[in-house]
């Protein structure tokens, strides 16, 4: 179901939606998919996904974030504002569905990755910082989210993430998300994990355990 694919990167709109990117380094990597391999000079980041998953491209991930966009600026003006000022600083890295988007038929369990330019704002000094913006930014959202106490902290190839995670109802699915947050290189780069039950949970966090960065 297209309306429920396009919830699943709910939090990459709320935070960043855009249209193009326009404040980014020149030597900014947006990485490169390959033999089931993800890898990212600029971050020094790499991880491995599986076959049997999808992956989608910049202009799947396009359509999605369009329609997501849609949905929650939807008679809200604030949030419409924020959506569009958000736009000039972010970079959608990866996006990787469990099944192709035509072919879904429910929810599509979902890894995404985005990196957001942070230096504009010095009171972001850590992933937590981030989430917990990412956080209030959610509660005004018409899914729902439920958030699970407060930050955790996870290491991911030698470093540490913070975690937060959450509930929410997208299309009617009762859905799941976790957010990880590390800042790097003066930006937040985020892991959103979007899952319904512990089969789809555990291969996605065999990607994250996969993580390197230099």
């Amino acid at each position: 179901m297209m309306k429920s694919i396009c919830l699943s990167l709910l939090f990459l709109c709320v935070i960043s939606c855009k249209k193009e990117v326009k404040n980014l380094p020149e030597d900014f990597d947006f990485g490169e998919a390959k033999n089931n391999t993800y890898t990212n000079a600029y971050f020094g980041l790499s991880f491995n996904y599986p076959t049997d998953w999808s992956l989608q491209s910049k202009h799947d991930i396009k359509a999605i974030t369009d329609k997501g966009e849609k949905y929650l600026a939807r008679d809200n003006k604030q949030m419409k504002s924020i959506l569009k000022a958000a736009q000039i600083n972010t970079a959608y890295l990866f996006s990787l569905f469990k099944y192709p988007i035509k072919e879904a038929n429910g929810y599509n369990a979902s890894l995404s990755v985005i990196a957001e330019n942070i230096t504009g704002n010095p009171a972001i000094v850590r992933g937590r910082d981030y989430l917990f913006n990412s956080k209030e930014l959610l509660k005004q959202t018409p899914a729902g989210f439920q958030f699970e106490g407060g930050f955790d902290t996870q290491t991911l190839g030698g470093r540490t993430f913070d975690v937060m995670r959450a509930k929410a109802n997208f299309g009617g699915y009762a859905v799941n998300q976790d957010f990880f947050c590390i800042v790097r290189h003066g930006f937040s780069l985020s892991f959103i994990l979007s899952y319904t039950n512990e089969e789809e949970k555990a291969v996605l966090y065999k990607i994250i355990d996969s993580i390197e960065l230099e």
